[in-house]
């Protein structure tokens, strides 16, 4: 009885140990596949692949201020490889983030920036850079509530470059300010949008030789028919 007891609390610590300690992950999408380390998410969370994007919904990457508190700044980094299950080119990386905030008083702002850098694993010095930028302004309100959606996007085109695989860095920073009492700057962070496309070139398809035999006989028997008919 003791020895069953010792094995399932063995078998328990071994499955809890090896979730805690999960490194790469790969998921695949449907033309391309992502790799993270599980344990490398920061306040990303974990994400989820719907076609050739890949989710992530955090739950605790925010930014606040609250009267003369001053500047506070959140930020996170996470990278992931994206490669080409096809044996194509990666053709388009999209970036597209989206939060809530609240910007009450007189002096209060709030902000969300960083980048997203794409390196060609195949030249690794070779990297292009995007900025992450708010599609409108975080505007001031009278009150607190309630609260203001923003929406903030990056894109990088690679076309006609041939690239199959390559590593997205998403870097990002949450800013928000207030100077005086009753001021209140918050944001956060609810979506994030890793989004690519690619392209699979055309491969020529060879006939087969029994094509090229068919054809052969069909031209010889023109050439007779043409000579004893005088076509």
């Amino acid at each position: 009885m003791r020895s069953q007891i010792k094995q399932q609390l063995v078998f328990v610590f071994l499955t809890v140990w090896g979730v805690a300690n999960a490194g790469p992950v790969t998921v695949n999408g449907n033309t391309v596949s992502f790799t993270y380390d599980s344990n490398l998410l920061g306040l990303f969370g974990t994400p989820i692949v719907a076609g050739d994007s890949l989710f992530f919904t955090p739950t605790e990457f925010t930014a606040q201020s609250l009267g003369a508190a001053g500047l506070d700044l959140t930020n996170s980094t996470v990278n992931i490889q994206v490669s080409s299950l096809t044996g194509g080119y990666i053709s388009l990386v999209g970036l597209t983030e989206r939060g809530d905030f609240i910007n009450h008083g007189a002096f209060t702002s709030v902000n969300v920036g960083g980048e997203i850098r794409v390196t060609d694993l195949s030249a690794p010095l070779t990297e292009s850079i995007s900025s992450i930028t708010p599609t409108s302004a975080f505007a001031s309100q009278s009150s607190i509530f309630p609260l203001q959606d923003w929406v903030a996007v990056a894109g990088l085109d690679f076309s006609p470059a041939q690239t199959g695989s390559v590593n997205v860095t998403i870097q990002n920073i949450l800013a928000a300010f207030s100077s005086a009492a009753a001021e209140s700057a918050f944001i956060e962070k609810t979506g994030v949008i890793l989004a690519i496309a690619s392209i699979t070139p055309e491969v020529s398809v060879p006939l087969p030789a029994s094509a090229w035999l068919f054809g052969t006989a069909i031209m010889g028997g023109l050439a007779f028919c043409k000579k004893a008919y005088n076509f």
